[in-house]
């Protein structure tokens, strides 16, 4: 509609309202609280990120949307029908964050409304760093970028040339995925999907792995537009498309990667 400001224009502005709110409480390693629907442990700075998200949900974003978040049951805002399903995980990383360990971030989709949750029908992304406040933002069949400069992946077509990210937390590593990575020729640890599968789309890593059953949508829904949008792939580790999404409860892995070759070469070792 003409006049409206472009969509990623707010989702900016999004972000930056939930960075405000979690900035002050970086570093400061604090308790559970409470648990989220997943079951998963929510900090004082988690709330607070919440909250300013629906504030500004409430207050100044400009279209109907229907908000889907780990911290709380669907939500809607804005007048009439939601145009949008938006699928928010307002702090990944919070193990990093609470910590002061400098990788967290904000994952934001916008998903037309009426259809199904896939990283298919993502339509709008962003992820932003909460602590640097860097910005990697994605239209389907507009391109990713990141603050403002156009992206692409690396170049590795071999695991032997390229930087993995894997995600261990809470995971007894395979033999084989053992044999895999050491033939890597780096190898991070991050703690924070949405970045890794980010920085896969901008080069700075050529191909990121969480093979653990563990990650759940908001994860990776955002980063999946960005990883395809700049020209990298992101599928199950069978090769797969992830299939359609019924809950942000469900659980899944992923394999993201820079090249079509690159990403063939993890499905087959994995298989």
């Amino acid at each position: 509609m003409q006049g409206r400001r472009p969509i990623l224009t707010d989702l900016e502005a999004l972000f930056q309202a939930i960075r405000r709110a979690v900035r002050p409480r970086a570093g400061h390693f604090v308790g559970e609280t409470t648990t989220n629907p997943k079951g998963d442990r929510v900090r004082e700075f988690d709330l607070a990120a919440d909250r300013a998200a629906c504030t500004y949900l409430s207050d100044r974003f400009p279209r109907p949307v229907l908000l889907l978040s780990e911290e709380a049951e669907p939500r809607r805002f804005g007048n009439g029908e939601p145009e949008f399903i938006m699928v928010l995980d307002p702090v990944d990383g919070s193990d990093n964050l609470a910590r002061g360990v400098p990788l967290a971030g904000t994952a934001v989709a916008l998903i037309p409304s009426g259809g199904p949750i896939t990283t298919g029908t993502v339509r709008y992304a962003l992820v932003g760093d909460l602590l640097t406040g860097s910005r990697w933002v994605a239209e389907r069949g507009r391109g990713a970028f990141r603050n403002g400069v156009r992206i692409h992946p690396g170049r590795a077509t071999k695991l032997e040339e390229a930087t993995v990210s894997c995600e261990l937390n809470h995971f007894a590593v395979e033999a084989r995925l053992a044999g895999m990575l050491s033939r890597a020729q780096a190898v991070r640890t991050l703690g924070c999907a949405t970045q890794a599968l980010s920085m896969v789309a901008d080069g700075s890593l050529d191909a990121h792995l969480d093979v653990r059953g563990r990650l759940t949508p908001e994860n990776f829904l955002a980063p999946s537009l960005i990883v395809s949008e700049a020209g990298g792939l992101l599928t199950d580790p069978e090769g797969k498309a992830i299939p359609a999404i019924r809950s942000l409860t469900e659980r899944y892995s992923i394999v993201a990667a820079a090249t079509p070759e690159l990403h063939a070469a993890l499905v087959n070792e994995l298989k």
